[in-house]
């Protein structure tokens, strides 16, 4: 946690985020950033206008009743009493439209705001930033965007409401000063300083709401647990619920006691400020109430002066509004932070790969590679050729790499040393997305996407989505174009039960949607075909099958498959065994066989079990 304290620290003073979010307005549009200020320089000077108005009327009736109708006395007034009407009804479209133009204004902004997080997180060429503890941090704060109070939309429109109340109150004091000097200059400091020194106060209490966010990460997973389907079955088969609920309570209520007061005004802060607003309150009027008495200003002037005291009563700048400035505007910050964090890893240009490659080989060569944060590496030396076209079987135990390989094959981690070549071409010096469009792949941990079926299939080369034969090509070989058929709304069925006429899959089911998502690539155009534990979640029938197809689904592709099932990796063209980091056994599965170590051993343990399950 206190890394996540020390970004929002450094981020989250309300003043220095206030300044940021109105920099951020005209850029996210001109034209309603100019209306918004128009609007609210005229809602902050009608109301002035309308109590000059009306406190002068005030003196003005008496001369008036006292001349006549028709006399000039009475002229006046009606003139007064004329702008006090139409400032007030300006005072009422003005304002309307005012506010629709901040809340639409607020919108864009979140929009905007949503895309630059997107982007930050795309930016960065590989996946270890998605993996940096700080950066998670700020990506859980960031997620509250949109959030009920935390959000930059209710910033934009508190803005609105609470900086034409300080403009009044500024001009309200300017009258006051001509009553008496001291009293204006007062109320003219006071308002600027307490609306600031409240937004610092609700700065604090939005640090803190943030910081509750981060330290929630537990107790939200074990709400989930218990309101998902997901793991329904085991919390009510092993009674798990009274000890969820408990260990929940236990969490929240702990969380409520550390934030306890950190999330309310402190007393001290609202003592100071009502006491000065009480203060100067006091002061006016009584010095208002012995001008009167003692005739030093006339019932007009005395009107002036005492609306323009109800002005400085109006002030937002301690209501929910003004609260939101601060909340919403802290956020914006943070995702400041986020785009600076998060720079481009982009790196130069300065090679391509031929047309149809790779046609000879694909190499690594004294590759090194160690998670970020740890000190053991993955790979310490590793080398290992791939011949154009053939297929590739990669085997070791658990921890060994295997998985590590296929993410640094397709560019979403670098070597830390060594170099990764296609056809001779470092990757290195290649636009990641040339190479990404020559690779397929489908990772152990693939995505069950909550789309339609034909989304979830067509993801694996967006390019081609259109090509519903090449759809319908991907799902043959490997047994699903009978289930997708028989779905309610075929290709076009979502993939969720929680949708309208959606549907729900199985495991086995789901990864064969992610088989034809893989394959639908190589069908637009794909020469690199990376399995890794393609058959993890499929029936014997179905992998049977599968693998009898196999050579010729992938016939003239270069392949490389992982997987623990020896009944997979014995059809490759070639073996290799991962261990320490280096490649330990390479041939074919007869020679590994002949060779006698540690895949020939693992391939007759196993072989020893499923023979063994067989004769039960």
């Amino acid at each position: 946690m206190s890394g996540g304290r020390g970004v929002l620290h450094r981020t989250g003073g309300s003043p220095g985020s206030i300044v940021r979010l109105l920099r951020m307005l005209p850029r996210v549009s001109r034209p309603r950033t100019a209306l918004l200020v128009a609007t609210t320089v005229a809602v902050a000077a009608l109301p002035v206008v309308m109590t000059a108005a009306i406190g002068l009327l005030v003196g003005a009736v008496p001369r008036a009743v006292e001349a006549g109708p028709g006399s000039p006395q009475a002229a006046d007034a009606y003139r007064l009493l004329a702008v006090g009407a139409v400032a007030l009804l300006l005072a009422r479209v003005v304002g309307h439209v005012h506010r629709a133009n901040a809340r639409n204004l607020g919108r864009e902004v979140e929009l905007v705001l949503q895309e630059r997080v997107v982007a930050a997180v795309a930016r960065p060429e590989g996946i270890v930033h998605l993996e940096d503890d700080e950066t998670l941090r700020i990506l859980r704060v960031v997620r509250q965007l949109g959030a009920d109070v935390i959000r930059p939309e209710r910033a934009v429109d508190g803005l609105a409401a609470v900086v034409p109340q300080l403009l009044s109150a500024s001009l309200a004091a300017v009258v006051l000063a001509f009553f008496e000097p001291w009293i204006g200059l007062a109320w003219f400091v006071a308002w600027p300083v307490l609306f600031l020194v409240m937004q610092r106060e609700y700065a604090r209490m939005g640090r803190t709401t943030y910081e509750r966010s981060a330290a929630m990460r537990e107790p939200e997973y074990l709400r989930d647990l218990a309101i998902s389907p997901g793991p329904a079955k085991e919390i009510r088969v092993w009674r798990m619920m009274p000890w969820l609920l408990a260990r929940y309570d236990a969490l929240w209520n702990d969380l409520l006691l550390r934030v306890r007061g950190a999330e309310q005004v402190r007393v001290r802060t609202a003592v100071a400020v009502v006491g000065t607003l009480l203060t100067l309150s006091v002061a006016t009027v009584l010095r208002l109430v012995d001008a009167g008495l003692s005739g030093a200003v006339g019932l007009g002037a005395l009107g002036v002066y005492l609306f323009a005291l109800r002005i400085m009563f109006d002030s937002a700048a301690f209501d929910d509004e003004a609260a939101h400035i601060s909340f919403g505007a802290t956020l914006v910050t943070t995702i400041d932070e986020l785009d600076a964090r998060l720079t481009s890893t982009r790196r130069e240009v300065r090679a391509r790969l031929p047309e149809g490659a790779p046609e000879r080989d694909l190499q690594l060569r004294s590759v090194a590679f160690t998670y970020p944060g740890r000190t053991v590496p993955v790979f310490d030396g590793l080398d290992l050729t791939v011949e154009a076209g053939t297929s590739l079987a990669v085997v070791g135990h658990n921890g060994a790499g295997k998985t590590t390989l296929v993410k640094l094959l397709a560019g979403l981690y670098a070597p830390d040393r060594g170099t990764i070549t296609v056809d001779g071409v470092d990757l290195a010096q290649v636009a990641p997305e040339q190479w990404r469009r020559r690779l397929s792949a489908l990772f152990q941990d693939f995505t069950r996407y909550r789309l339609t079926v034909r989304e979830n299939i067509t993801l694996g080369a967006p390019w081609a989505a259109d090509d519903t034969d090449a759809v319908w090509a991907a799902c043959e070989p490997i047994g699903i174009r009978e289930l997708v058929e028989s779905l309610p709304r075929g290709l076009d069925t979502v993939l969720s039960g929680e949708y309208e006429g959606g549907t729900d899959l199985s495991d086995g089911q789901w990864q064969r949607i992610a088989l034809a998502r893989a394959l639908f690539a190589v069908h637009a155009g794909a020469r690199v075909l990376v399995l890794d534990e393609p058959a993890a979640a499929l029936d014997a029938r179905t992998e049977a099958e599968f693998y009898r197809q196999f050579l010729d689904i992938t016939a003239g592709l270069t392949t490389i498959v992982i997987s623990h099932r020896f009944s997979t990796v014995r059809r490759a063209d070639r073996i290799v065994v991962l261990d320490g980091g280096r490649v330990v056994e390479d041939g074919s599965h007869e020679s590994l066989m002949a060779l006698g170590g540690t895949y020939a051993t693992a391939f007759a343990l196993q072989a020893a079990r499923m023979t063994g399950a067989g004769r039960r």
